[in-house]
């Protein structure tokens, strides 16, 4: 893997702006715990504020295109209002292939997005928008325009949080929908690293699925699944393990079908799903509530 893009990240990184939570008004429902033996968390909404509550759910302008392309070595042929021609092809590119994917069985799909803009962008040189498919960066590109498109920050006290929880012993892990772009943000966030390896510094790899390597999303069951093996070895159940999400249908319902216990943090308007309209969701409670990851200290 062509790793390269790494070195031109740091200036961008260094301009992501703070955010601040907007409270929900959700009232905490926890207790002390002392069953559970490992947690694992959702990211975006999380672990992180996002502008838009979620991964890829992000309006788009010219000035995003123009700054992703230009970082990442493309040359521009037309005005930056012609850039919009971009979005209409991504778009396509996503739909065809969540299709295709559906298609074939699987009902929650995840893409690869570095290979969706592989294609969009391909196209887009076709119809002249712009040139340089065969020397640009494209992991490069994609990060920027991730960056420039949905503005992200940890969650108060998240540092704080999952060192208390290291200190405790107790094994962290994630499930999350996520790109490869994520875990180096992540890592970023943490530390003021930048390095390439795919993984959250301080999570067990094994105990860490994101939704890019699966090609599956929650709240297809199967990423949740995918942790009990691991957790066995470690002579865990899932009923061990706490999992603190954000969404009560793509991190709570789906968890406790496989029989995660469950922690709903409701710490943030942008990202607070209730799924009121959906019929399963909708229907169901999680053990915990908490408002700041926090409290998180206070059930373990």
């Amino acid at each position: 893997m062509n790793l390269s893009y790494l070195n031109h990240l740091e200036p961008f990184l260094k301009q992501i702006q703070p955010m601040e939570l907007i409270p929900t008004g959700a009232t905490p429902s926890y207790a002390r715990d002392e069953s559970i033996k490992a947690v694992i968390f959702d990211i975006y909404g999380t672990l992180i504020i996002s502008a838009s509550g979620d991964i890829m759910q992000a309006g788009y302008d010219a000035s995003m295109f123009k700054r992703s392309l230009d970082a990442a070595g493309f040359e521009i042929r037309v005005p930056d209002a012609g850039l919009m021609t971009i979005h209409s092809l991504f778009e396509e590119e996503v739909t065809n292939g969540k299709d295709e994917a559906k298609a074939s069985g699987i009902p929650f799909p995840e893409l690869n997005i570095v290979e969706i803009w592989r294609k969009t962008l391909g196209r887009a040189e076709d119809r002249g928008l712009i040139k340089g498919m065969d020397h640009a960066d494209l992991r490069l590109f994609t990060f920027i325009f991730e960056l420039s498109s949905n503005q992200v920050w940890p969650m108060p006290n998240m540092t704080e949080t999952i060192d208390g929880l290291k200190q405790k012993g107790y094994p962290l892990g994630i499930v999350s929908n996520a790109q490869f772009y994520t875990p180096v943000m992540m890592n970023y966030f943490f530390g003021g690293k930048i390095h390439g390896e795919e993984f959250l510094d301080g999570f067990e790899r094994d105990l860490s699925i994101f939704s890019y390597k699966m090609l599956k999303g929650k709240p297809d069951t199967a990423v949740y699944e995918a942790l009990v093996e691991p957790l066995a070895k470690r002579g865990l159940q899932p009923q061990d393990v706490l999992y603190v999400g954000n969404d009560m249908l793509k991190d709570i319902y789906a968890a406790q079908q496989v029989g995660f216990k469950t922690c709903f943090y409701a710490g943030d308007m942008r990202a607070y799903r209730l799924r009121k309209d959906h019929p399963q969701a909708s229907k169901i409670k999680p053990d915990y509530i908490i408002t700041e990851l926090g409290q998180l200290l206070e059930i373990v």
